[in-house]
């Protein structure tokens, strides 16, 4: 039966990749990155073995993908800060003629 339901998800996120527009591959990227990231949410191995530990580590396991992925689109959003290089003017304090003839 665990199997069997492992099998069909895998179908289902073959299925999606195969349907995706072929836009860019990023979109195909993050497709595989979203099927990978599910597959333990989905999966029914966690589910037959249940016991109070294995909640905790599971919750743990959809916690920890989920923040770095809203770690990663948000610093993938910000835009770089242009530092412009400090502009420096060098003032010469003397006179650049000779001094005159006596």
């Amino acid at each position: 039966m665990e199997l069997f339901l492992n099998l069909l998800w895998l179908a289902i996120c073959g299925i999606a990749v195969i349907a995706v527009p072929r836009r860019s591959s990023r979109v195909l990227l993050t497709l595989l990155c979203a099927a990978a990231i599910l597959f333990p949410i989905v999966s029914v191995s966690d589910d037959l073995n249940l016991d109070r530990d294995s909640l905790e580590q599971a919750l743990a396991a959809i916690v920890t993908p989920t923040v770095l992925v809203i770690a990663v689109v948000v610093l993938g959003r910000l835009d770089p800060i242009r530092v412009l290089a400090p502009v420096i003017t060098v003032m010469v304090s003397c006179d650049p003629r000779s001094p005159p003839r006596g």
